[in-house]
């Protein structure tokens, strides 16, 4: 027996003895309290944390052209995915999954950390997977835990109709954005959500319903079984309709190739857009998932702006398309007879003035009554007469026409534009910085602070077309028709709308005559515009309607810095419904 003297070491002896026993005793304590007074909780929490919930996935809703042709569609792939608690030596394993799906240890970090939810939920790190990464993972599964994949489907696009602007993309949802997002769609990071264009606007229909596979797994996480009278399945999306004719887009983008500009093309009768090009564009495909930041700054960069919708975001002066709105109130307040006539010398100089306002045509056009004005778009008839008309009456007329407010079609991001009005002036200019009659020179010829964006010249036009009653334009077949609030004019006012349109494309010196139909019996009404551009070349615009087989239709042509309107969007806009009216033989034919 060991022996122990000294009084000190009998104390320390005792005191670590004392410790010995107080914990075991508390040992065993604990043991009988997990295993006999908690059994049941802890058993029901082990039986619970063996079944795992997996988040399943079906197709977004396909895009269609009206006439069932494929525009956007979807594709088999994989995406990849780290759960936090499980991912041992984070740095190792994304430089070793670099070497595999060909995306750096970096950016799988910045996904990692962007897309993180929780140390128990799986992360989106890397999409669009082809089967043979997975393959090589799935051979090299030992040094990669916590990685997982799943099938998914990703957007492809038609390599024909590419075309972004309309159709939109999708975008990563991030944990910034998710408290912003529908919350009965049930977003989580790394998903995809509709960012733009009909992706986006019509995001509820083309959006999936999420399912859900219940499996049990062992304690490393390895699955056992699974428990399919459990599972609730996942619904694809609703495939999705456009108005957009797929050919006729093919043709206007072919045509606006190497020019910036929009073209839009419509049904006056259902306010159904069959055409919608905005150039120049860029590949949709940059959006699945892949993309260089170098390309990116390349994009953002671009002095052309390809990101930019020019149909229904891009702001310009509107030309002397606007002059209807000056007849539209001589005509309606019998302010003149239509069939006097005024000398146009090419020189226009206000009362009380020597300033000089020019015609485009240097030499004049001579005698112009009403008709011809339209139809040579004689600028000094305008000048002359628009000071027959008040600021507000002017201002308010255009207005009523929708300039100055969106056109409520079914896409994001559409511009209101500009008419300025007297609280404009006042507030830009002060109240003795301008003058009524002033401003009213450059208002008729849609010009001075005016902006417009193509899409509001096609309701435009529409309203002129259909006399006053015209549908909202959409995108989606689906869509339930809605009219704009009815404009009423006089027959009379209509009238001789119509005919000075008409004789400008007709006529031997209407300033449209390049968009003629040669060997058509169809009638194409028209307006060309030149809309002067603080910034570079005039704006070359063309609007009008046409009708065929008892359908009116109308379009819009409008040239950045193209020059002018009767030499470079008149014979665009020919071109065009001369293709539309072949087509629409054709296809009778068949």
């Amino acid at each position: 027996m060991l022996k122990i003297d000294n009084k000190a070491d009998i104390f320390h002896y005792r005191t670590l003895l004392f410790i010995l026993c107080f914990s075991l005793s508390s040992l065993i304590g604990r043991y009988f309290y997990l295993q006999v007074i908690d059994h049941e909780r802890h058993f029901s929490k082990s039986e619970v944390n063996s079944v795992k919930a997996l988040t399943t996935y079906a197709p977004r809703g396909l895009i269609m052209d009206r006439h069932g042709e494929i525009l956007v569609d979807n594709y088999p792939t994989y995406i990849l995915t780290a759960t936090p608690y499980e991912l041992k030596d984070r740095d190792e394993v994304f430089i070793k999954l670099s070497s595999i799906v060909n995306v750096s240890a970096e950016e799988l970090d910045r996904k990692y950390k962007k897309f993180y939810r929780g140390r128990f939920l799986p992360t989106t790190i890397a999409k669009n997977l082809t089967f043979q990464e997975i393959s090589q993972i799935e051979e090299m599964r030992l040094e990669f835990p916590g990685i997982q994949y799943s099938r998914s489907d990703e957007r492809i696009y038609s390599p024909i109709l590419n075309d972004a602007h309309f159709l939109g993309y999708l975008r990563e949802v991030d944990r910034d954005t998710i408290p912003k997002l529908d919350k009965k769609l049930l977003y989580r990071a790394g998903e995809l959500i509709g960012w733009q264009g009909v992706e986006k606007e019509y995001e509820r229909e083309l959006r999936f319903s999420k399912g859900i596979d219940y499996i049990e797994v062992d304690t490393y996480g390895r699955e056992i079984l699974r428990l399919n009278d459990s599972n609730i399945p996942a619904f694809p999306g609703e495939n999705l309709s456009l108005t957009i004719d797929a050919s006729l887009q093919r043709y206007c983008r072919n045509i606006l190739e190497g020019k910036k500009g929009s073209v839009l093309v419509s049904n006056v009768d259902t306010g159904e857009i069959l055409s919608m090009v905005s150039a120049p564009s860029y590949d949709l495909s940059i959006y699945r998932g892949k993309t260089l930041d170098s390309e990116w700054n390349n994009l953002l960069k671009n002095k052309d702006n390809p990101l930019l919708n020019r149909s229904i975001a891009g702001l310009y002066p509107a030309g002397s398309k606007l002059k209807l709105i000056t007849v539209i109130n001589l005509i309606e307040k019998n302010l003149v007879d239509p069939s006097d006539s005024l000398m146009c010398t090419g020189v226009y100089i206000p009362p009380g003035s020597t300033n000089e306002f020019r015609c485009w045509n240097e030499n004049g056009h001579g005698l112009v009554d009403l008709n011809k004005a339209i139809a040579q778009s004689c600028n000094i008839y305008f000048y002359e007469t628009v000071q027959l008309i008040s600021l507000e009456d002017w201002t308010g007329t255009a207005k009523k026409f929708g300039f100055n407010g969106s056109t409520k079609i079914d896409l994001p991001n559409e511009k209101n534009g500009l008419i300025p009005d007297k609280d404009f002036y006042i507030r830009n200019y002060g109240r003795w910085g301008w003058s009524e009659r002033g401003v009213l020179l450059n208002l008729t010829l849609g010009q001075g602070d005016i902006l417009i964006t193509p899409v509001q010249a096609l309701r435009f036009i529409n309203h002129i077309a259909s006399r006053g009653e015209t549908p909202q334009l959409r995108l989606s077949l689906s869509k339930e028709t809605s009219y704009y609030d009815k404009i009423l004019y006089t027959e009379k006012v209509w009238n001789h709308i119509w005919d000075g349109m008409f004789d400008a494309v007709n006529a031997d010196q209407g300033s449209g005559w390049r968009a003629r139909l040669k060997g058509s019996d169809i009638k194409l009404f028209g307006k060309t515009s030149t809309a002067e551009n603080p910034h570079g070349e005039p704006h070359a615009w063309f609007i009008g309607f046409f009708e065929v087989e008892g359908t009116t239709y109308s379009i819009v042509v409008m040239i950045e810095n193209g020059g002018g309107g009767g030499a470079v969007a008149s014979p665009i806009a020919g071109d065009i419904v001369s293709y539309y009216i072949n087509s629409f033989k054709s296809l009778a034919k068949k």
